[in-house]
């Protein structure tokens, strides 16, 4: 299959680093389309025993993401040379944001990094690249792994 518009998950990490890589490298090669996607967590506050939405506070954090992104999306049109290449600032649960928006905006393929937890922590703390492969049923997902996840 060939794709032709490539999500990919980025949040900073290595592992989210290296998936930019491998989507870089692919969009060139397949001359996809190229998107690179923040998922931001919406902001709460505790009031109580409640969680409550905070709206101003959203702003104060998507003008870093969205800076850093941005940044992001310069550097892989210089060093790459693809032009063909956007930022997508999303507010929610990561994995759940990346299907939704990749299944309404044409996107066949979503690359993703995972950090390699084991046992325990990835048991407690859940795996965003595997709530992604099970509930994306239109769009073909691809997981790469740290080297860190690869000794494991």
């Amino acid at each position: 299959m060939v794709y032709s518009c490539i999500l990919v998950g980025y949040d900073g990490s290595e592992a989210s680093r290296l998936a930019v890589e491998k989507a870089v490298e692919l969009a060139r090669r397949l001359g996809a389309r190229l998107l690179v996607a923040t998922v931001l967590p919406p902001p709460t506050v505790f009031l109580g025993e409640m969680l409550i939405p905070e709206i101003p506070a959203a702003t104060e954090l998507e003008k870093p993401a969205r800076e850093k992104l941005e940044a992001l999306v310069r550097e892989i049109r210089e060093a790459a040379g693809l032009e063909s290449v956007e930022p997508v600032l999303l507010v929610g649960d990561p994995a759940e944001e990346l299907v939704n928006f990749a299944e309404s905006n044409g996107c066949d393929l979503i690359v993703v990094g995972r950090r390699g937890r084991g046992g325990l922590e990835r048991l407690i703390l859940g795996s965003v690249s595997s709530k992604i492969v099970s509930i994306s049923h239109r769009v073909d997902v691809l997981v790469v792994e740290t080297a860190s996840a690869k000794k494991s």
